[in-house]
């Protein structure tokens, strides 16, 4: 563009110019060079691969609502004349509709969709038109009429290489519930992006990733994941991505009863989250307060805040995935009208797509607002289906419900059996509040927990930060590193200095070397 003297030609290449520096991670480039495009041509189709460039900024680092009506724009200015483009602009479109929870926009995309697509379509387009035809079917619970479009998507990704439709293949399979596919397809997503240089789309592609590996109970990998593209998305410039992982990572420590580190996350995320309209994260956050105050023993707190989502902002997939906990809150607070509401709702999904892991839940969930043998029976098919799908998180969460059903009903001998093999299950996913809830429920019915469980020297959180205090760095850095509080990185090392028998820094240096 420097070298070029026709000024349409020179528009072209800063156009280009500024496309491949939101490519490879820096939108602030990309809009410097974007602003010196305007005076040089009035030209349509050289104004609308500005606009469409301007839009792929705005998904990551403004307001998604705004971004995804400017690449709703440039898709049908696009339309007559480069049909891929267009089309990809439409995805990205839904998919910045989607961060902002705004699904009136995302089935109105997703109508525009359905009407373009054509029975000669191109493999790429068509998976990227089935997404969203799939998808806005899932958010507005239609779950049936959206299995054809999903299904196609999935099969379209299996056959193309590159990395956006391994990205978008491996979301319609998380919504599906096959989650080793939505593994395979994200995993690919993600080295594929890396291999080409794009940037901008890591961060995008660890967030279905550590989404899909949280559901497939592979809470490390999840973690490690957000960890990844929360830094992933501070370096290409990405707030909105950042915001959605540390979102994410606060809902890991609440799950797991580590409160004090999921509100530090939350406080972290900042005020962005409403300011930018960014509902998907704001839906992550609320689900994450809802389990803060369902381990502290505040149910009716934890029932509203998932209703006092930003208005109109609240991320359909996302309530869907947080109803189990809704459930619960509704039964601990005695309103059984909410609980039952929530309770169809992720019912509906989970059986049309059918997979046994969140089959297993439904039934925990079914037994807990039912009395009688009945509850028995739907938490023993629970059991049999958290087996079957290797979710140990939920099976023990499920025992130690069954557990606290059964001590009610004076039958303290099965209690004991199930509470000891939660307390195993817990234990390995380093979730002390719950071991110790499972540890609390075996005394009362009666006998203490069995002494010599094998717990690990350290935690995969405390292994973390030793080895960077070894590395040299702060508390205060080692709190920005993994996003915790300096108080927390505190009470974590007096932790790793009492378990490893060391007094002080040079020591576990000396250990670990």
């Amino acid at each position: 563009a420097a070298l070029t003297t026709a000024p349409d030609l020179r528009a072209r290449r800063l156009v280009s110019a500024a496309a491949d520096h939101w490519r490879h991670g820096q939108p602030y480039r990309a809009r410097a060079t974007l602003r010196a495009v305007v005076p040089l041509s009035a030209r349509a189709e050289v104004r609308v691969l500005a606009e469409l460039v301007e839009g792929g900024i705005e998904v990551g680092a403004g307001q998604p609502v705004v971004a995804a009506r400017r690449l709703v724009r440039a898709a049908e200015r696009l339309l007559p004349r480069d049909r891929v483009l267009a089309v990809t602009a439409l995805g990205f479109a839904g998919e910045a509709a989607a961060v902002a929870g705004d699904h009136a926009l995302h089935g109105e995309i997703a109508a525009t969709a359905a009407e373009w697509r054509t029975a000669e379509e191109a493999p790429g387009s068509r998976l990227v038109l089935d997404h969203l035809v799939g998808t806005a079917a899932s958010f507005a619970g239609r779950h049936e009429a959206a299995l054809p479009a999903l299904r196609s998507a999935v099969e379209l990704a299996g056959r193309l290489p590159d990395a956006t439709s391994a990205i978008w293949g491996g979301h319609a399979a998380f919504v599906l519930g096959d989650l080793a596919t939505a593994l395979r397809l994200t995993e690919r997503g993600v080295a594929a992006a890396r291999e080409h240089g794009l940037t901008t789309l890591v961060p995008w592609a660890l967030t279905y990733r550590a989404m899909t590996a949280f559901h497939a109970d592979q809470h490390d990998l999840a973690r490690e994941c957000a960890f990844e593209g929360a830094h992933a998305a501070i370096a290409a410039g990405q707030p909105n991505a950042m915001t959605d992982h540390l979102m994410f990572l606060a809902l890991l420590a609440a799950l797991l009863g580590d409160t004090e580190t999921a509100l530090h996350r939350i406080d972290a995320a900042g005020e962005g989250v409403r300011d930018r309209g960014l509902g998907r994260s704001d839906t992550l956050g609320a689900w994450a307060l809802t389990c803060v105050d369902l381990v502290r023993d505040r149910p009716a707190d934890a029932l509203r805040h998932l209703g006092h989502v930003g208005a109109g902002r609240t991320h359909a997939g996302v309530w869907v995935l947080a109803a189990p906990d809704i459930v619960e809150a509704a039964v601990r607070c005695g309103e059984p009208s909410t609980a039952d509401a929530a309770l169809r709702s992720y019912t509906r999904w989970v059986r049309s797509t059918g997979p046994s892991s969140r089959l297993a839940v439904s039934h925990r969930c079914q037994a807990m607002v039912t009395d009688g043998t009945d509850a028995e029976g739907h938490f023993n098919e629970a059991i049999r289906l958290h087996r079957i799908s290797g979710t140990s998180m939920e099976l023990a969460k499920t025992e130690l419900f069954y557990a606290s059903r059964l001590r009610r009903n004076r039958k303290p001998r099965l209690a004991r059996e199930l509470l000891r093999d939660s307390i195993d299950h817990f234990e390995r996913h380093e979730a002390d509040y719950w071991a110790n809830r499972a540890r609390a429920e075996l005394h009362a019915v009666g006998e203490p927990p069995k002494a010599g469980h094998a717990v690990p020297v350290l935690t995969p959180q405390q292994d973390k930060i030793a080895r960077l205090v070894a590395e040299g760095a702060t508390n205060r850095e080692v709190a920005a590193r993994l996003f915790l509080s300096q108080r927390t990185v505190e009470h974590h090392l007096r932790n790793i200095f009492t378990r490893l028998g060391v007094r002080s820094r040079v020591e576990l240096v000396r250990i670990l070397d």
